[in-house]
Protein backbone atom coordinates (compact mmCIF):
# COMPACT_ATOMS: atom_id res chain seq x y z
CA UNK A 1 0.00 0.00 0.00
CA UNK A 2 0.86 3.53 -0.52
CA UNK A 3 1.92 6.69 1.30
CA UNK A 4 -1.84 8.01 0.69
CA UNK A 5 -3.74 7.09 3.39
CA UNK A 6 -5.56 4.02 1.85
CA UNK A 7 -7.20 2.11 4.39
CA UNK A 8 -4.53 -0.73 5.70
CA UNK A 9 -5.25 -4.35 4.64
CA UNK A 10 -5.57 -7.04 6.92
CA UNK A 11 -1.96 -8.81 7.65
CA UNK A 12 -2.98 -12.32 8.95
CA UNK A 13 0.78 -13.09 8.20
CA UNK A 14 0.82 -10.82 11.81
CA UNK A 15 -1.36 -12.95 13.38
CA UNK A 16 1.35 -15.41 12.75
CA UNK A 17 4.00 -13.36 14.48
CA UNK A 18 1.82 -12.49 17.25
CA UNK A 19 1.04 -16.09 17.94
CA UNK A 20 4.88 -17.00 18.16
CA UNK A 21 5.17 -14.25 20.74
CA UNK A 22 2.77 -15.58 22.84
CA UNK A 23 3.79 -19.10 22.50
CA UNK A 24 7.66 -17.74 23.18
CA UNK A 25 6.53 -16.41 26.59
CA UNK A 26 4.54 -19.39 27.55
CA UNK A 27 7.78 -22.02 27.06
CA UNK A 28 9.92 -19.16 29.11
CA UNK A 29 7.36 -19.20 32.19
CA UNK A 30 6.29 -22.58 31.88
CA UNK A 31 9.29 -24.49 31.33
CA UNK A 32 12.61 -22.66 30.98
CA UNK A 33 11.65 -20.72 34.62
CA UNK A 34 12.58 -24.19 36.24
CA UNK A 35 16.28 -23.98 35.81
CA UNK A 36 16.82 -25.88 38.52
CA UNK A 37 15.18 -29.26 36.68
CA UNK A 38 17.25 -28.86 33.83
CA UNK A 39 20.73 -28.56 35.55
CA UNK A 40 19.66 -31.52 38.07
CA UNK A 41 19.66 -33.71 34.64
CA UNK A 42 23.60 -33.00 34.14
CA UNK A 43 22.96 -33.15 30.54
CA UNK A 44 24.45 -30.35 28.20
CA UNK A 45 21.50 -31.05 25.53
CA UNK A 46 19.63 -30.55 28.30
CA UNK A 47 21.29 -27.29 29.53
CA UNK A 48 21.06 -26.05 25.99
CA UNK A 49 17.05 -26.75 25.60
CA UNK A 50 16.72 -24.73 28.50
CA UNK A 51 19.40 -21.48 27.33
CA UNK A 52 17.29 -21.75 23.62
CA UNK A 53 13.58 -22.00 25.89
CA UNK A 54 14.80 -19.22 28.11
CA UNK A 55 15.02 -16.78 25.03
CA UNK A 56 11.14 -17.06 24.72
CA UNK A 57 11.32 -13.94 27.14
CA UNK A 58 12.33 -11.75 24.11
CA UNK A 59 8.38 -12.59 22.65
CA UNK A 60 7.71 -9.80 24.70
CA UNK A 61 10.21 -7.75 22.54
CA UNK A 62 8.51 -9.05 19.70
CA UNK A 63 4.88 -7.55 20.77
CA UNK A 64 6.29 -4.14 21.03
CA UNK A 65 7.76 -4.22 17.43
CA UNK A 66 4.05 -5.25 16.41
CA UNK A 67 2.53 -2.66 18.04
CA UNK A 68 4.90 -0.18 16.28
CA UNK A 69 3.46 -1.62 13.28
CA UNK A 70 -0.15 -2.11 13.49
CA UNK A 71 -0.50 1.20 15.50
CA UNK A 72 1.94 3.74 13.44
CA UNK A 73 -0.09 2.18 10.55
CA UNK A 74 -3.91 2.46 12.12
CA UNK A 75 -2.97 6.33 13.00
CA UNK A 76 -1.20 6.76 9.43
CA UNK A 77 -4.58 5.42 8.15
CA UNK A 78 -7.03 7.86 10.58
CA UNK A 79 -4.55 10.83 10.22
CA UNK A 80 -7.70 12.91 8.37
CA UNK A 81 -10.32 11.56 10.96
CA UNK A 82 -12.44 14.49 12.28
CA UNK A 83 -12.65 12.27 15.72
CA UNK A 84 -8.81 11.12 15.46
CA UNK A 85 -7.61 11.12 18.45
CA UNK A 86 -11.75 10.16 20.44
CA UNK A 87 -11.46 6.77 18.12
CA UNK A 88 -8.41 5.94 18.89
CA UNK A 89 -8.39 5.97 22.43
CA UNK A 90 -11.51 4.90 22.74
CA UNK A 91 -10.77 1.78 20.82
CA UNK A 92 -7.78 1.03 22.79
CA UNK A 93 -9.82 1.59 25.97
CA UNK A 94 -12.46 -0.90 25.43
CA UNK A 95 -9.68 -3.81 23.56
CA UNK A 96 -7.52 -3.20 26.79
CA UNK A 97 -9.32 -2.48 29.91
CA UNK A 98 -12.23 -4.62 30.72
CA UNK A 99 -9.66 -7.35 30.43
CA UNK A 100 -6.93 -5.41 32.16
CA UNK A 101 -9.48 -4.53 35.35
CA UNK A 102 -10.95 -7.99 35.67
CA UNK A 103 -7.28 -9.40 36.21
CA UNK A 104 -6.31 -6.44 38.53
CA UNK A 105 -9.77 -7.51 40.25
CA UNK A 106 -8.24 -10.90 40.51
CA UNK A 107 -4.90 -10.03 41.67
CA UNK A 108 -6.10 -8.04 44.33
CA UNK A 109 -9.15 -10.69 45.33
CA UNK A 110 -6.38 -12.94 45.46
CA UNK A 111 -4.16 -10.48 47.79
CA UNK A 112 -1.45 -11.31 44.91
CA UNK A 113 -0.98 -7.96 44.60
CA UNK A 114 -1.05 -4.72 47.13
CA UNK A 115 -2.65 -1.60 47.40
CA UNK A 116 0.37 0.24 46.22
CA UNK A 117 0.88 -1.92 43.44
CA UNK A 118 -2.38 -1.76 42.56
CA UNK A 119 -2.10 2.05 42.21
CA UNK A 120 0.90 1.99 40.12
CA UNK A 121 -1.54 -0.74 37.69
CA UNK A 122 -3.88 2.08 37.05
CA UNK A 123 -1.61 4.64 36.49
CA UNK A 124 0.41 2.01 34.10
CA UNK A 125 3.67 2.82 35.88
CA UNK A 126 3.96 -0.38 37.11
CA UNK A 127 6.83 -1.07 34.70
CA UNK A 128 8.96 1.42 37.13
CA UNK A 129 7.53 -0.10 41.18
CA UNK A 130 10.71 1.05 42.08
CA UNK A 131 10.60 4.30 41.77
CA UNK A 132 7.89 4.37 43.74
CA UNK A 133 8.68 2.01 46.53
CA UNK A 134 7.77 -1.33 45.64
CA UNK A 135 8.85 -4.04 43.47
CA UNK A 136 7.44 -5.95 40.65
CA UNK A 137 4.72 -8.02 42.10
CA UNK A 138 3.22 -9.96 38.77
CA UNK A 139 5.44 -10.24 35.65
CA UNK A 140 3.19 -9.74 33.02
CA UNK A 141 1.70 -5.83 33.85
CA UNK A 142 5.01 -4.25 33.03
CA UNK A 143 4.65 -4.71 29.53
CA UNK A 144 1.37 -2.99 29.43
CA UNK A 145 2.52 -0.41 31.41
CA UNK A 146 4.88 0.08 28.49
CA UNK A 147 2.23 -0.01 25.96
CA UNK A 148 -0.01 2.44 27.14
CA UNK A 149 2.57 5.13 27.66
CA UNK A 150 3.71 4.01 24.42
CA UNK A 151 0.01 5.12 22.74
CA UNK A 152 0.14 8.23 25.19
CA UNK A 153 2.97 9.95 22.93
CA UNK A 154 2.38 8.23 19.47
CA UNK A 155 -0.98 9.34 18.37
CA UNK A 156 0.54 13.04 18.91
CA UNK A 157 3.58 12.38 16.98
CA UNK A 158 2.22 10.98 14.21
CA UNK A 159 -0.55 13.28 13.59
CA UNK A 160 2.16 16.34 13.67
CA UNK A 161 4.96 15.22 11.36
CA UNK A 162 5.46 14.46 7.63
CA UNK A 163 6.04 10.88 6.63
CA UNK A 164 9.93 11.92 6.45
CA UNK A 165 9.85 13.43 9.95
CA UNK A 166 8.31 10.59 11.37
CA UNK A 167 10.86 8.18 8.93
CA UNK A 168 14.16 10.39 10.37
CA UNK A 169 12.55 10.14 14.38
CA UNK A 170 12.10 6.24 14.26
CA UNK A 171 15.81 5.92 12.95
CA UNK A 172 16.88 8.05 15.39
CA UNK A 173 15.20 6.56 18.08
CA UNK A 174 16.46 2.97 16.98
CA UNK A 175 20.17 4.29 16.64
CA UNK A 176 20.10 6.51 19.79
CA UNK A 177 18.32 3.97 22.66
CA UNK A 178 21.66 2.08 23.20
CA UNK A 179 23.15 5.39 23.70
CA UNK A 180 20.53 5.94 26.28
CA UNK A 181 20.96 3.09 28.26
CA UNK A 182 24.64 2.92 28.55
CA UNK A 183 23.76 6.68 30.02
CA UNK A 184 21.08 6.01 32.62
CA UNK A 185 24.08 2.52 33.32
CA UNK A 186 26.15 5.79 34.75
CA UNK A 187 23.13 7.74 36.25
CA UNK A 188 21.54 7.25 39.15
CA UNK A 189 20.95 3.56 41.01
CA UNK A 190 17.09 4.06 40.34
CA UNK A 191 17.78 4.26 36.45
CA UNK A 192 20.00 1.60 36.23
CA UNK A 193 17.09 -0.80 35.20
CA UNK A 194 17.14 -0.74 31.49
CA UNK A 195 14.64 -3.91 30.92
CA UNK A 196 11.48 -2.49 31.73
CA UNK A 197 11.31 1.53 31.10
CA UNK A 198 9.24 2.32 27.82
CA UNK A 199 12.53 4.63 26.91
CA UNK A 200 15.10 1.67 26.87
CA UNK A 201 13.00 -0.51 24.53
CA UNK A 202 11.63 2.49 22.84
CA UNK A 203 13.60 1.17 19.56
CA UNK A 204 11.24 -1.94 19.31
CA UNK A 205 8.37 0.16 18.75
CA UNK A 206 10.28 2.55 16.57
CA UNK A 207 11.65 -0.47 14.56
CA UNK A 208 8.08 -1.35 14.08
CA UNK A 209 6.84 1.70 12.99
CA UNK A 210 9.92 2.12 10.11
CA UNK A 211 8.65 -1.22 8.68
CA UNK A 212 5.15 -0.10 8.12
CA UNK A 213 6.55 3.13 6.64
CA UNK A 214 8.83 1.05 4.07
CA UNK A 215 5.42 -1.15 3.49
CA UNK A 216 3.15 1.98 2.44
CA UNK A 217 6.68 3.41 0.27
CA UNK A 218 6.13 2.24 -3.72
CA UNK A 219 10.04 2.48 -4.09
CA UNK A 220 10.86 0.89 -0.73
CA UNK A 221 8.40 -2.17 -0.47
CA UNK A 222 9.66 -4.52 -3.43
CA UNK A 223 13.27 -4.37 -1.69
CA UNK A 224 11.47 -5.50 1.42
CA UNK A 225 12.05 -9.05 0.58
CA UNK A 226 15.49 -9.10 0.39
CA UNK A 227 16.19 -7.90 3.39
CA UNK A 228 14.71 -10.31 5.50
CA UNK A 229 17.38 -12.94 5.29
CA UNK A 230 20.23 -10.27 6.06
CA UNK A 231 18.25 -9.13 9.61
CA UNK A 232 17.46 -12.79 10.37
CA UNK A 233 21.29 -13.31 9.86
CA UNK A 234 22.78 -10.07 11.06
CA UNK A 235 20.63 -10.73 14.14
CA UNK A 236 21.69 -14.37 14.67
CA UNK A 237 25.33 -13.98 14.35
CA UNK A 238 25.08 -11.11 16.69
CA UNK A 239 23.23 -12.88 19.77
CA UNK A 240 26.11 -15.49 19.12
CA UNK A 241 28.87 -13.24 19.93
CA UNK A 242 27.26 -11.30 22.70
CA UNK A 243 26.87 -14.43 24.22
CA UNK A 244 30.34 -15.10 23.54
CA UNK A 245 31.94 -12.02 24.55
CA UNK A 246 29.42 -11.93 27.94
CA UNK A 247 31.46 -14.27 29.63
CA UNK A 248 34.78 -12.62 30.03
CA UNK A 249 33.50 -8.81 29.73
CA UNK A 250 33.93 -6.36 32.59
CA UNK A 251 34.28 -3.08 33.42
CA UNK A 252 33.21 -0.60 30.29
CA UNK A 253 33.31 -3.49 27.77
CA UNK A 254 30.13 -5.12 30.13
CA UNK A 255 28.31 -1.93 29.95
CA UNK A 256 28.52 -1.43 26.73
CA UNK A 257 27.29 -4.97 26.11
CA UNK A 258 24.40 -4.47 28.70
CA UNK A 259 23.42 -1.40 26.63
CA UNK A 260 23.33 -3.19 22.84
CA UNK A 261 22.03 -6.47 24.40
CA UNK A 262 18.49 -6.34 22.89
CA UNK A 263 20.31 -4.75 19.27
CA UNK A 264 20.85 -8.29 17.76
CA UNK A 265 17.37 -8.87 18.80
CA UNK A 266 15.61 -6.02 17.30
CA UNK A 267 17.27 -7.04 14.10
CA UNK A 268 16.19 -10.23 14.31
CA UNK A 269 12.64 -10.42 15.29
CA UNK A 270 12.31 -7.04 12.94
CA UNK A 271 13.55 -9.65 10.08
CA UNK A 272 10.93 -12.70 11.28
CA UNK A 273 8.43 -9.88 11.45
CA UNK A 274 8.98 -8.94 8.67
CA UNK A 275 8.93 -12.48 6.88
CA UNK A 276 5.82 -12.78 8.13
CA UNK A 277 4.05 -9.12 6.95
CA UNK A 278 5.57 -10.24 3.50
CA UNK A 279 3.94 -13.84 3.27
CA UNK A 280 0.34 -13.85 4.20
CA UNK A 281 -0.44 -17.42 3.09
CA UNK A 282 1.62 -18.52 6.16
CA UNK A 283 -1.71 -18.30 8.35
CA UNK A 284 -3.10 -20.67 6.42
CA UNK A 285 -1.10 -23.27 7.06
CA UNK A 286 -0.71 -26.37 9.71
CA UNK A 287 1.69 -24.49 11.80
CA UNK A 288 -0.09 -21.37 11.28
CA UNK A 289 -3.53 -22.21 12.28
CA UNK A 290 -3.16 -22.65 15.72
CA UNK A 291 -0.98 -19.81 15.94
CA UNK A 292 -3.78 -17.65 14.62
CA UNK A 293 -5.57 -19.45 17.29
CA UNK A 294 -3.59 -18.51 19.98
CA UNK A 295 -2.65 -14.54 18.48
CA UNK A 296 -6.74 -14.40 18.68
CA UNK A 297 -6.71 -14.77 22.72
CA UNK A 298 -3.09 -13.40 23.30
CA UNK A 299 -3.85 -10.77 25.49
CA UNK A 300 -5.98 -12.50 28.13
CA UNK A 301 -3.87 -15.17 27.58
CA UNK A 302 -0.77 -12.93 28.31
CA UNK A 303 -2.57 -11.56 30.91
CA UNK A 304 -3.55 -14.68 33.09
CA UNK A 305 -1.35 -17.24 32.26
CA UNK A 306 1.30 -16.09 35.27
CA UNK A 307 -1.54 -16.22 37.90
CA UNK A 308 -2.69 -19.72 36.34
CA UNK A 309 1.02 -20.91 36.39
CA UNK A 310 1.85 -20.11 39.89
CA UNK A 311 -1.64 -21.77 40.81
CA UNK A 312 -0.88 -24.82 39.52
CA UNK A 313 2.93 -24.81 40.16
CA UNK A 314 1.59 -24.49 44.10
CA UNK A 315 -0.94 -27.24 43.81
CA UNK A 316 1.86 -29.66 41.78
CA UNK A 317 5.77 -28.59 43.00
CA UNK A 318 8.55 -30.51 41.59
CA UNK A 319 11.56 -30.90 44.21
CA UNK A 320 14.75 -31.69 41.68
CA UNK A 321 17.39 -34.05 42.57
CA UNK A 322 20.49 -35.46 41.35
CA UNK A 323 18.60 -38.92 40.99
CA UNK A 324 15.30 -38.09 39.57
CA UNK A 325 14.61 -37.21 36.01
CA UNK A 326 11.87 -34.57 36.55
CA UNK A 327 11.31 -33.54 32.83
CA UNK A 328 8.97 -35.68 31.79
CA UNK A 329 6.89 -34.39 34.73
CA UNK A 330 7.61 -30.65 33.76
CA UNK A 331 6.62 -30.97 30.41
CA UNK A 332 3.35 -32.75 31.51
CA UNK A 333 2.54 -30.17 34.24
CA UNK A 334 3.38 -27.28 31.22
CA UNK A 335 0.82 -28.69 29.11
CA UNK A 336 -1.80 -28.93 31.84
CA UNK A 337 -1.09 -25.42 33.24
CA UNK A 338 -0.94 -23.74 29.41
CA UNK A 339 -4.59 -25.82 28.41
CA UNK A 340 -6.07 -24.26 31.74
CA UNK A 341 -4.35 -20.98 30.53
CA UNK A 342 -5.63 -20.65 26.67
CA UNK A 343 -8.95 -22.46 27.83
CA UNK A 344 -9.78 -19.17 29.78
CA UNK A 345 -8.20 -16.56 27.99
CA UNK A 346 -10.25 -17.88 25.07
CA UNK A 347 -13.69 -18.17 27.18
CA UNK A 348 -12.66 -14.51 28.04
CA UNK A 349 -12.06 -13.39 24.23
CA UNK A 350 -14.99 -14.66 22.67
CA UNK A 351 -17.70 -13.44 25.37
CA UNK A 352 -16.63 -10.92 28.14
CA UNK A 353 -13.88 -9.36 25.60
CA UNK A 354 -15.88 -9.82 22.61
CA UNK A 355 -19.19 -7.60 24.51
CA UNK A 356 -17.01 -4.59 24.81
CA UNK A 357 -15.09 -5.33 21.47
CA UNK A 358 -18.51 -4.61 19.43
CA UNK A 359 -18.85 -1.00 21.62
CA UNK A 360 -15.57 0.31 19.37
CA UNK A 361 -17.02 3.76 17.23
CA UNK A 362 -16.77 3.49 14.06
CA UNK A 363 -14.29 5.90 11.29
CA UNK A 364 -15.79 9.16 10.35
CA UNK A 365 -13.05 10.60 7.50
CA UNK A 366 -12.81 14.43 6.94
CA UNK A 367 -14.37 14.29 2.84
CA UNK A 368 -12.41 16.66 0.88
CA UNK A 369 -13.97 19.70 0.09
CA UNK A 370 -15.02 20.23 -3.59
CA UNK A 371 -14.62 23.25 -5.32
CA UNK A 372 -17.50 24.77 -6.81
CA UNK A 373 -17.91 24.96 -10.32
CA UNK A 374 -18.35 27.91 -11.73
CA UNK A 375 -21.48 29.13 -12.98
CA UNK A 376 -21.95 29.61 -16.73
CA UNK A 377 -23.49 32.94 -17.42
Amino acid sequence: MDAGGAKTPRMPGLDVARGVAILMVLLDHGLASNQAIFQASGSRIMLGVAYILRLGHFGVHLFFILSGLLITGILLDARGDRDYYRNFYARRALRILPAYMLMLAVLLATRSITARYLALCLLFLCNAPGMFGTGNQYSALWSLAVEEQFYLVWPLTVRKLSLRGLAILCAAIVALTPVLRLALLYGPHILQDIRFKTWAVGDFFAAGALLTLAYRAPRARPRLDKAITPLLLTGALLVVAQHAAARVATGLLSNLLHAVYLEPWLLALSGFTLFCLLRPAIATTVIGNPLVFLAKISYGLYLCHPFLFDLVDRHWPLHPTPSHNLFPQLLLRFFAEAALAIAIAALSRFTYEQFFLRLKPKRHPVRPVREAAPKIT
